[in-house]
């Protein structure tokens, strides 16, 4: 089955590939033994530099967004 990829889909993927080589150059790992290793890497490297700034975005999205389950 083909999936139709919405223009923000695509946004996230191209946003993605950009951030992982940006994350790669940050990392001090310049090779990867394992699947182990990849998924360490990037989990440190997502922790340090972008949940933080992803919580911050979003912290400042929270009133525009109405709440779930709250009627108005």
């Amino acid at each position: 089955m083909l999936s139709v990829l919405s223009e923000n889909e695509k946004r996230i993927q191209e946003l993605c590939q950009e951030l992982g080589e940006c994350l790669y150059q940050q990392s001090q790992v310049k090779t990867f033994n394992n699947l182990g290793e990849i998924e360490e890497t990037v989990r440190d490297l997502m922790i340090q530099y972008v949940n933080p700034e992803i919580g911050i975005f979003l912290s400042k999205q929270v009133p525009r967004k109405p709440q779930v389950g709250y009627e108005q």
